[in-house]
């Protein structure tokens, strides 16, 4: 097992990360945080069929008794609806300001989990317990929590950090290809924006990565994590560095928005956000043509991704507009200028970008 931490202004919290660790998870916690009360965890039905009697075994040797909450599975469920469900039932555990919450799935259980946390009785804690490859590189990380709107995704969210994330690569092996896919794009990120090593790494070593192959899916999280974690210690409320985490997302969260949150996973649509950018990026002289060509061809090893087919240049516009990061009518994009180095780039021209994203619709049909 290897041990990361989070350091923030006030308090640091515990990255772990390694093999087989769900069956240590409640000693492992209890360590971390001295809690000695059990946690109300939070979940769906696939996970909990998958890994809860694990994992609830591994708590109850130390907590007893450990209540479940299960909600949907997927992107379309992390909604008010939900959010109220999680609610009611912790109302019926007796759930009070001494409470926690352990968050046991996905982006999407780690997003909703913690702002439940965020939001029950002003705030309790939480530990995320992350099981696919998105989440244990990202979204487990940093304390951006929330729920999406039919307006857009995180349009009503918080930040409330988690107060330790185990990540247990095991649980790596269970995802189907194309989810574990979806988290390898989000790890290509990474390496885009801080760290062309890691880049090359993933060029060298995808084949065992698309396998789970212990030693290469725990050195991905580990670096990965470790990127997320020093941008989010230098910027906890993206006032500025953290910002350039969303490489990608802007668009990627637009593919989503046009979609329904349907038609593609989350690692997917910020695979195309990425794209995106590259080509938007290269024709405002941002990057180097070679590197542009070898970032596009990292993304595109990786799987095949779902079609634009029948997305408009309007449903896509529309979309990006209601993003929060163009509340102020500064539109601003994370743009490359090399492999490993992004820029927060304020003041993009609405018709340039809008003439881009058509092009760039019709050119990948």
């Amino acid at each position: 097992m290897k041990t990361l931490y989070v350091k923030l202004a006030r308090r640091r919290y515990p990255i772990l990360v390694g093999q087989g660790l769900i069956a240590d998870a409640g000693k492992l916690v209890a360590a971390k945080t001295g809690w000695d009360s059990p946690p109300i965890v939070i979940t769906n039905s696939t996970v909990r069929r998958l890994h809860g009697p694990e994992l609830l075994e591994a708590l109850r040797r130390v907590f007893g008794r450990v209540p479940v909450l299960s909600i949907g599975d997927g992107e379309r469920f992390k909604n008010h609806e939900t959010l109220l469900k999680i609610y009611r039932g912790m109302f019926r555990e007796q759930a009070n300001r001494r409470s926690w919450i352990l968050a046991f799935g996905g982006g999407v259980i780690g997003d909703i989990a913690g702002f439940a946390a965020a939001t029950f009785m002003r705030g309790i804690p939480y530990v995320m317990v992350p099981t696919t490859l998105l989440a244990q590189v990202d979204s487990s990380i940093g304390g951006k929590v929330g729920i999406n709107m039919s307006q857009g995704k995180n349009l009503i969210g918080a930040f409330h950090q988690p107060s330790a994330v185990l990540s247990d690569t095991d649980t790596l092996k269970t995802l189907p290809k194309r989810e574990l896919a979806a988290g390898i794009y989000e790890v290509i990120k990474c390496g885009a924006i801080r760290s062309e090593p890691l880049l090359g790494y993933l060029e060298q070593n995808l084949p065992g990565i698309l396998r789970c192959q212990a030693r290469e899916t725990v050195h991905i999280v580990l670096e990965a994590a470790r990127i997320k974690a020093e941008v989010v210690a230098r910027d906890e409320k993206e006032t500025g560095l953290r910002m350039i985490l969303n490489y990608g997302h802007t668009v990627g969260h637009a593919f989503e928005a046009a979609t329904d949150y349907r038609r593609f996973k989350h690692g997917e649509a910020i695979a195309w956000g990425m794209m995106a950018a590259v080509e938007y990026g290269r024709e405002l002289g941002y990057l180097r043509p070679e590197e542009a060509a070898r970032l596009l061809r990292i993304i595109r090893s990786v799987s095949p991704l779902p079609t634009l087919r029948g997305i408009s240049g309007a449903d896509l516009w529309n979309a990006l507009v209601r993003d929060k990061k163009f509340g102020t009518g500064d539109i601003r994009l994370v743009l490359l200028r090399k492999l490993g180095t992004a820029e927060i780039c304020p003041g993009v021209d609405p018709s340039s970008l809008r003439r881009f994203l058509k092009k760039f619709l019709v050119s990948n049909l």
